[in-house]
């Protein structure tokens, strides 16, 4: 059996490195780590990159605060959200997607089925072929991530190890819709383009959940503030009689008050209607969530913060006053980061749920076909 296996495993090996996709994915994770965190240093004034003129910027001068959400940002939103998230993740599908196809390709499929090996066997030792190939992508890609900023930085960022398991586990949940597919359909194209529209599918209805949430939650917090912003301007009215001003400011933050009430009343309901829909899809996003919180990631406005006020007027609608501004970004910070809190636990255990049913209709299929 162990003599099987390792067969089929270099067998597939061999077939995925001969696509040169291995190598193009590695060069590019190469490229953008380099990029991202090798062409610039930190000064005791700012931001440095490459041979320019140095930035001047506190908030991202050596030894702060900000220099660590800087580079964690950085990794968090660009090299693992955009590139091996979104990038690496395609390529990947692009170089196993005709893996199954092929295998099961008249001609092919018969020399495998002669082997003294179960169909159910033959079918997932492919299939974690694929898994094993991609996995290595991801340690080398982002252990190398890691190493530079730990050697450049001395900033040893042990949780980013945590997206070699998280982004395979992602791949895994893509990977089961392409077996289906391929099972179905043995066909590269079908496979290829079912999967990326499933993912798409998968991709909008978290989008629209983490919106619906997300607009819960920053409205709950605006309502808050609202609320103690009235109960201070009472409180004053105890002691004497507000200024003409101080009045309108009271009328409007009631105006507020109101309108983030009904806006919340409406929103809160479809944002738990959303949860229950997605509770049975593999759920990518949140296994991106999750390492975001456990590297400590700014959101957005953290981020742009550190390069700009973005309270300050030139970047305020004209009926804004600062103290509104303000609370609208900071609620929006509250929650960004609301977003990122889900239950890992419960999150992995349905998708594989999810998953496990794929897998279970491509095995039968495949048992109990005849080729």
């Amino acid at each position: 059996m162990m003599t099987q296996t390792y067969a089929i495993f270099l067998d597939t090996f061999r077939y995925l490195r001969s696509r040169y996709l291995f190598w193009i994915v590695l060069g590019i994770s190469a490229i953008a780590a380099v990029a991202l965190f090798a062409t610039y240093s930190f000064t005791p004034d700012g931001l440095k990159i490459l041979w320019f003129k140095p930035i001047d910027n506190p908030q991202l001068a050596q030894g702060t605060a900000g220099r660590d959400m800087f580079i964690s940002g950085l990794f968090n939103g660009f090299y693992v959200k955009f590139w091996l998230g979104w990038g690496a993740m395609i390529l990947a599908l692009i170089s196993t997607a005709s893996l199954l196809p092929d295998f099961l390709s008249d001609g092919a499929i018969d020399l495998s089925l002669s082997k003294p090996i179960s169909r159910w066997k033959l079918l997932l030792l492919k299939f974690l072929s694929g898994m094993l190939f991609v996995l290595i992508q991801l340690v080398l890609a982002v252990g190398l991530a890691y190493l530079i900023i730990g050697i450049r930085f001395d900033l040893w960022i042990h949780a980013a190890l945590l997206g070699i398991p998280l982004l395979t586990l992602q791949f895994f949940y893509l990977y089961s819709i392409a077996a289906l597919i391929s099972v179905f359909t043995r066909s590269t194209i079908a496979t290829l383009l079912g999967t990326l529209i499933a993912w798409l599918i998968i991709f909008l209805a978290q989008f629209v959940s983490n919106s619906f949430i997300k607009q819960a939650y920053s409205t709950q917090e605006l309502l808050q503030r609202t609320e103690q912003r009235i109960v201070r301007y009472e409180e004053i009215s105890t002691e004497r009689e507000l200024s003409s001003r101080e009045q309108s400011r009271l009328n409007s933050y009631i105006e507020d008050r109101e309108s983030h009430q009904s806006i919340y009343n409406f929103v809160e309901p479809w944002a738990k209607r959303s949860q229950s829909i997605i509770l049975f899809v593999p759920k990518t996003g949140d296994l991106q969530k999750y390492l975001a919180t456990k590297i400590k990631a700014p959101v957005s406005n953290e981020f742009f913060g550190l390069f700009m006020d973005i309270s300050n007027e030139e970047f305020r609608p004209a009926n804004m006053d600062k103290e509104t501004m303000q609370d609208a970004l900071e609620a929006e910070s509250v929650a960004d980061r609301a977003v990122r809190q889900i239950s890992l636990k419960k999150s992995i255990l349905s998708s594989l749920l999810a998953c496990a049913v794929l897998l279970g209709i491509a095995t039968r299929r495949f048992t109990k076909r005849d080729y």
